[in-house]
């Protein structure tokens, strides 16, 4: 009978196995923010359900409100980049501020992302340091999202009456305030109405000629 021999698997670099271990307490932590909200997450069961010690979380992050922080960041990098694509993959003015508004009213109806916001705002009334992240965050946002605005207004075919960094405050904020509306209402407001809502609102700020 042939012999077969398994590969040895490669060993992880200190860089890679840190990276790893940040990715994975990333993720957990993503699901116990969802469930239990910021003040209700408790770091020792996030390091537990990861599968480190105790230890592990706070040699990677300086405590549940820095891991926070990074699930929020990870999110935003996220979208900075599917937005992007968006923008590159299409060739047409109007499908690129189609697919746009739909990218939009898409993100800002998405429950875990309603709620990962909602939780970021609570956490900035209550506590300096994550204030100053958000004012951060907001600002990455804002300067992102306005970037993607100034490359669709380009073309002459765009047209909007707000600067691209106004267009962005606006939709963001008040699409966000729509969202968590919907969300605490329920079947009052529906989530198909709110997205049409959102697309509404982004016809009445942006338009192609």
């Amino acid at each position: 009978m042939p012999v077969t021999t398994t590969k040895p698997r490669k060993r992880l670099t200190r860089e890679e196995s840190r990276a790893q271990t940040r990715a994975t307490l990333i993720a957990v932590g993503r699901t116990h923010f969802l469930r239990y909200g910021l003040d209700g997450a408790v770091a020792e069961k996030i390091a537990e359900d990861a599968g480190y010690s105790r230890g592990a979380l706070y040699s990677n992050f300086d405590g549940k409100e820095a891991l926070f922080l990074a699930v929020i960041r990870e999110e935003q990098a996220r979208q900075v980049n599917d937005f992007r694509s968006i923008l590159k993959d299409e060739s047409t003015s109007k499908e690129r501020l189609k697919k746009m508004r739909d990218a939009i009213a898409d993100l800002l109806t998405d429950h875990d992302w309603i709620v990962l916001r909602a939780e970021f705002e609570a956490g900035a009334l209550r506590n300096k340091c994550i204030r100053q992240s958000f004012v951060e965050v907001h600002r990455q946002q804002i300067r992102h999202g306005g970037d993607l605005v100034r490359d669709l207004l380009r073309s002459s075919e765009v047209t909007s009456f707000l600067k691209p960094d106004d267009f962005i405050t606006v939709i963001l904020n008040l699409a966000h305030g729509l969202a968590v509306t919907q969300r605490i209402l329920g079947p009052q407001l529906s989530q198909k109405s709110t997205r049409t809502l959102i697309q509404s609102l982004f016809d009445h700020l942006i338009a192609t000629a």
